[in-house]
């Protein structure tokens, strides 16, 4: 009988606050950093406090009083499209006793009400209304700022909408780095210039740390070991985009165990930036097979002329974009958002929604939420091994030694990107965790 292992809360071990500098070396992190509660405050504070977080798409909420609610690290908080159409990111939190006043994920509303005490702000955040207010006095009312509480800074590039905690830090465009070519590219890609996000969400919960999911979509080293199960012979794995005629190449021809066995996917690049941003790029064209649908072809041709939207089809090869600490946006093939909530050390929670192009055929639409189906979903058949080794990963570091986990593959072999500081690797390399703890370890080292 399978012995069922209850893993317990982990208590801190360390002051992360003294010991920064040991935790990160270039090759290498402490094992603690994914199980330790005090390092895991301390990056809510620090790293989701400081950094441009995702807080939704634009599409999903079209009109004004539309809303879904989010988080800014453990902070809940409310976007809104208000009268005049801007959008807003309000603090999920009444100031008169603290509650939550919207608890649902989305819908579209004129006023949001506490259900404590009933009171209640217009869309904009503004105090509209407080019952029975006569027993406050009207200095009171009149020198404290009742509203609900606004986030310091949100911007929108092209349609993806983030907020940041922090007054003051770098433009969102400059944050993004080379991520803006891939959300560039993917609406060049679209014949009006738009993608939307209708079709629902995956929601998920796993028993683990956060920064396991973000360096897990940069990290092409494991498909042929941990999704055996969907490599058929041939080393081709399962269909998994709209229009692909065969399964995405995994496996070469030769072992991998051979010395100079290569990866098929380190035909692809990945790319560590400044401020943490990743990317990968795809090893073949089968990642973007919709463009071969006639149709789209020629609705991009229709719309960019015929040499432009050939180049468009040509550059579309960033795979996996992954906009540090919070958000992977698949730009190619089966395309998605997927945004990643931690929620405790050990907990962490992921929401997936596809994304769609406008102007294109139906089937084209219907192919993408039905191969996201197949890829993210809780029942898919790649998404569910990724959350069974996060747990195993998890559950392993409890082992007291050894004190480091490895990033040392390609180390010191990159070449330089077009960005600052940016470093290019192979696929299978791990640069753009690398890049990753570069920025985790800045934030987490400088006093707030």
């Amino acid at each position: 009988m399978q012995q069922v292992v209850k893993l317990e809360r982990p208590r801190s071990t360390t002051d992360a606050r003294t010991t920064i500098d040991d935790l990160v070396q270039d090759d290498r992190v402490r094992a603690k950093v994914y199980t330790d509660e005090a390092i895991f405050d301390l990056e809510m504070e620090r790293v989701f406090g400081r950094a441009w977080i995702f807080m939704a798409h634009e599409s999903q909420i079209p009109r004004a009083g539309d809303f879904v609610t989010s988080a800014i690290g453990r902070q809940p908080v409310i976007v809104v499209r208000a009268a005049d159409g801007s959008i807003n990111v309000l603090y999920n939190r009444c100031p008169h006793r603290g509650a939550i006043v919207c608890r649902e994920s989305e819908g579209n509303t004129h006023r949001f009400a506490c259900p404590y005490h009933g009171w209640n702000f217009r869309i904009d955040g503004e105090l509209s209304g407080i019952p029975f207010r006569n027993a406050y006095d009207d200095a009171f009312l009149e020198g404290e700022n009742l509203s609900l509480a606004r986030v310091a800074r949100v911007e929108n590039y092209r349609g993806f909408v983030f907020a940041s905690a922090a007054e003051s830090g770098p433009s969102l465009v400059d944050y993004i780095g080379p991520l803006k070519d891939g959300i560039d590219n993917l609406l060049d890609r679209s014949p009006t210039g738009e993608v939307f996000v209708s079709a629902g969400v995956h929601r998920y919960r796993y028993k683990g740390n956060w920064k396991m999911q973000l360096e897990n979509g940069l990290d092409e080293y494991h498909p042929p070991f941990s999704h055996a199960s969907t490599v058929r012979p041939g080393g081709q794995q399962l269909q998994r985009a709209y229009a692909a005629k065969t399964g995405y190449k995994v496996l070469s021809d030769k072992d991998p165990n051979q010395a100079d066995a290569k990866s098929h996917y380190d035909h692809g690049e990945v790319h560590g930036a400044r401020y943490g941003q990743a990317f990968l790029t795809i090893p073949d064209a089968t990642r973007r097979s919709e463009l071969e649908v006639p149709e789209y072809r020629q609705a991009l041709i229709d719309r960019h002329g015929e040499q432009k939207a050939l180049d468009i089809i040509a550059n579309s090869n960033m795979s996996n974009a992954v906009f540090y600490p919070s958000l992977i946006v698949r730009v190619s093939g089966n395309m998605h958002i997927r945004v990643v909530r931690p929620i405790a050390v050990d907990e962490t929670e992921v929401l997936v929604w596809p994304m769609q192009v406008k102007g294109v055929p139906d089937q084209v639409n219907k192919g993408i939420v039905r191969y996201a189906n197949v890829h993210v979903s809780v029942s898919s058949f790649v998404q569910t091994d990724d959350l069974e080794i996060f747990e195993r990963v998890f559950e392993g570091l409890q082992a007291g030694k050894p004190d480091w986990v490895m990033l040392a593959r390609g180390y010191g072999r990159e070449w330089e990107g077009p960005y600052p500081d940016e470093k290019v690797g192979y696929a299978t390399w791990e640069t753009g965790m690398r890049a990753q703890f570069r920025y985790w370890k800045a934030l987490m080292s400088e006093a707030m």
